[in-house]
């Protein structure tokens, strides 16, 4: 039977787990809950290639603004500023950095060609119009953002920009406002958004390879390569066993393991050629030469 749609894959779990096959088993409604949880297991282990964007992510820089003046009446949580012009485009989600302050206003509503916004906090008042950089360092990306590939891309960089923890961004560049292009690093803040260790000063095109999350195992072709089915049936009835106390778990359990293994370093030489000759690597000789 091919392993080739979620009907064929449950047909061979049942009958490899001594289970009828037409919809009587007792395992039957809880081999549908065990094709999700394993799918949902082995689809984060590993960027594969099959789950890899096409084409890949991409978002679009903001340069700062920087002709602006803020003054801010009152201190204090979820206060209105003013600016000096009205900014075109909505600035909910920017953060402003008032000209010598040691502190930077987070944006949380504002109307695009409106003169007032709400920031976060203001530790106190600027009733004298008071210079600002308004900067964009934090983007949302694709919906469906599972892992990065790499890192960021930008033509203005040969080397990828590296994804490091938000702790490690505060910590490198403190957490207020910095201005530099290209950033150094960026941090993930959540399921899809992320900050820049530095501000953009320039509008730029930038590309993120991912490998997508996918939805829930679908009925129709599954969306991993046929290499990564087999391994995926032997996970799912890993789990049937586990379930029904059989013994042969252990050892069915482990041979799922053992493939994912292989399949991650078949993927390995797929992404870097046959001996690493892509990469410029070389293998050495067995006999040292």
């Amino acid at each position: 039977m091919a392993y080739t749609t979620l009907a064929n894959l449950k047909s061979i779990i049942l009958f490899r787990g001594d289970e009828p096959t037409d919809g009587t088993s007792d395992y039957d409604a809880e081999t549908d809950n065990i094709l999700i949880e394993v799918w949902r297991d082995l689809t984060v282990r590993h960027p594969w290639l099959a789950l890899i964007k096409d084409p890949p992510g991409v978002f679009l820089t903001v340069a700062p603004i920087t002709t602006t003046t803020i003054t801010i009446a009152t201190a204090g949580t979820a206060v209105t500023a003013t600016l000096s012009a009205a900014p075109a485009v909505s600035i909910a989600g920017y953060r402003i950095q008032p000209s010598g302050k040691p502190y930077f206003l987070r944006v949380t509503a504002h109307t695009a060609a409106a003169l007032t916004c709400t920031i976060d906090a203001a530790p106190e008042t600027i009733t004298t119009a008071l210079a600002c950089d308004i900067v964009q360092d934090e983007y949302d990306l694709a919906t469906d953002l599972g892992m990065f590939v790499d890192g960021l891309w930008t033509p203005d960089s040969p080397e990828p920009i590296p994804l490091h923890s938000e702790e490690r961004i505060k910590q490198d560049y403190g957490s207020g406002v910095n201005k530099a292009w290209p950033p150094a690093a960026f941090a993930r803040l959540g399921a899809r958004r992320i900050r820049l260790s530095h501000a953009p000063t320039v509008a730029r095109r930038v590309e993120y390879p991912y490998s997508r999350k996918p939805v829930d195992p679908p009925a129709g072709t599954l969306a991993i390569d046929a290499y990564l089915r087999p391994v995926y049936a032997l996970g799912c009835l890993a789990q049937l066993y586990h379930d029904k106390f059989d013994r042969r778990f252990k050892a069915t359990f482990d041979r799922y393991e053992l493939g994912l293994k292989r399949a991650f370093e078949y993927e390995t030489r797929q992404r870097i050629a046959v001996l690493g000759r892509a990469s410029g690597a070389t293998r050495p000789s067995p006999y040292g030469e």
